[in-house]
């Protein structure tokens, strides 16, 4: 079972750790997509979750928010942070993730991108999300 989306053009694409990422040059916005097993919790659980974990797993977290939503009509969870970001980012960095289940998975989208750069990478987080399908099933 594999997945189709829209990424901007010239974006470089990265298999690590069971995840699949899609990066700009320079990495400035990186996104990233996970297809999990489905937790009992439900997608919005495990954003709730992977938010009380924040100040744990990445540096200076701050202004972490879950937000119930959906996704397609299906129920969802809207994670959205700030974080320090590494030596390499040049600063804090914006995170949006949404996850949700579907065909059987959990489906997890996300984007991370300069503080400064929020706004663009909105954009490229929703074309990402709406142009969404699961493939081979």
């Amino acid at each position: 079972m594999g997945f189709a989306f829209a990424v901007p053009d010239g974006f470089t694409r990265s298999y690590e750790n069971d995840r699949v990422y899609y990066y700009s040059q320079g990495k400035r916005f990186r996104i990233g997509v996970q297809l999990q097993r489905q937790v009992a919790q439900g997608p919005l659980g495990a954003m709730r979750t992977a938010d009380a974990k924040g100040p744990a797993t990445y540096r200076g977290y701050r202004q972490g928010q879950v937000t119930e939503t959906t996704h397609n009509g299906l129920t969802a969870g809207l994670w959205e942070f700030v974080w320090n970001g590494s030596a390499e980012d040049g600063g804090s960095r914006y995170t949006y993730d949404l996850s949700w289940d579907e065909g059987g998975r959990m489906i997890d989208v996300w984007i991370s991108s300069p503080l400064g750069s929020r706004t663009e990478a909105k954009r490229h987080f929703d074309t990402a999300v709406d142009a969404f399908r699961l493939t081979g099933t």
